[in-house]
């Protein structure tokens, strides 16, 4: 696998400052199985119905919500941290759990675990045969006096007993997996968190299977100790062996959530294809004239009067039917079973897209600009050709 194909994926929207944790051990523990009950589609409209119940004096027990109902807020809220930025709460979780929350399905008994550092809960789960999203709920056992906001880790995965790691285009091996938790609005010390995880192709199954996830390490970025060396985020669960958390379900496909399309938008040698449709996500892979990898190539071994590189570097951007920007998911690429490489973006219901091929070289040209704004500002960028792609 060259640069070359790796930017096809990776450039399709924009560039991505993904801060991708590398772990190193794993272990797995046996824990028995629990059942699993598909939740109504209606169970958003619960949280609602919930808080009309607290407003009316019902008790707390009643208004529970399970970590998906208490995700969907999330993209909406910021922090700041001790260097004084401000911005989104967990800007690398870009996952609309509005969206994902109607299908996920919430287990009829939760699986525990809990050191002298951390206590969670496993209670539901997105999964639709690629994608599986665990929605947990936590709480430090120090009673974070801190007064923390967020809670990063990492953990490991096993399917029916089998190890599945993360499928890496680099060729790295990375044994786990991301996750991440938020407190939720109004108390001290209950999280909700999430692990979201693309399943390599040959652990990816239709049917239902004994899951078991470890979290193996948890911190968090809010505060930051530095020495000449290296930078260090405050420690909150040490990655030490004795104190994984380990929890395991039954899970269940819902295929049915998959949407093929299939379909391939091509001009001058821009092209986008868009393999499939879930509420977690859109998958699609881009690519663009080989002569463009060719001239930057060039100018970067001979170099140029000034120094620069300025031949145009391209990537797309996509909008939906109504104008707006969709927005790329904070993931690796995605292998598929022809071993093509893909990338995501979140979902849409859209009936077309329209991709703008932008050159990232420069503000714009003489034909004119594109701009758009989204969590992290705005970008504007001159474009090389604009083309639009049927869904229906």
């Amino acid at each position: 696998m060259n640069m070359n194909d790796y930017r096809n994926v990776t450039d399709r929207i924009r560039p991505d400052d993904r801060c991708r944790e590398e772990v190193l051990s794993m272990r797995t523990e046996e824990t028995k199985r629990k059942s699993i009950k598909h939740r109504p589609a209606g169970r958003v409209i619960a949280a609602a119905v919930a808080a009309a119940v607290m407003a009316c004096g019902g008790t707390a027990a009643a208004a529970k919500l399970g970590a998906f109902d208490k995700l969907i807020n999330k993209k909406d809220r910021t922090l700041t941290y001790e260097s004084g930025y401000t911005g989104p709460i967990d800007k690398f979780d870009r996952n609309e759990y509005e969206k994902i929350a109607p299908h996920a399905v919430s287990f009829e008994e939760v699986s525990h675990a809990e050191n002298e550092f951390f206590s969670v809960d496993l209670d539901s789960a997105y999964f639709d045969g690629t994608e599986l999203i665990l929605g947990f709920t936590g709480s430090m056992k120090n009673g974070n006096p801190e007064g923390f906001s967020t809670v990063n880790g990492w953990g490991t995965l096993e399917i029916n007993g089998q190890s599945v790691r993360p499928d890496r285009m680099d060729g790295q091996v990375i044994p786990g997996w991301g996750c991440s938790f938020v407190i939720d609005e109004g108390t001290t010390n209950n999280f909700t968190g999430s692990m979201t995880c693309i399943l390599p192709y040959a652990a990816r199954f239709d049917g239902s299977a004994e899951l078991t996830v470890n979290i193996c390490g948890l911190f968090t970025n809010e505060r930051i100790t530095s020495d000449e060396n290296r930078s260090y985020s405050y420690e909150i669960m040490p990655e030490r062996q004795e104190n994984r958390l380990s929890m395991s379900q039954t899970v269940t496909a819902d295929t049915s959530l998959v949407r093929q399309v299939n379909r391939t938008a091509e001009q001058d040698g821009f092209s986008l294809t868009v393999y499939s449709i879930t509420p977690a996500m859109m998958i699609c892979k881009s690519s663009y004239p080989e002569s463009y990898d060719i001239a930057m190539n060039e100018e970067i071994i001979n170099g140029t009067s000034d120094g620069h590189v300025h031949s145009p570097h391209p990537m797309c951007i996509v909008f939906d039917d109504k104008g707006n920007f969709i927005e790329p998911l904070s993931m690796d690429p995605i292998k598929m079973g022809d071993n093509e490489w893909a990338a995501a973006s979140v979902s849409t219901d859209s009936s077309y897209l329209t991709i703008k091929w932008c050159d990232k070289n420069c503000e714009s040209n003489e034909n004119g600009s594109v701009e758009y704004d989204d969590q992290y500002g705005h970008h504007s960028f001159g474009y090389l050709a604009e083309m639009t792609l049927d869904l229906t």
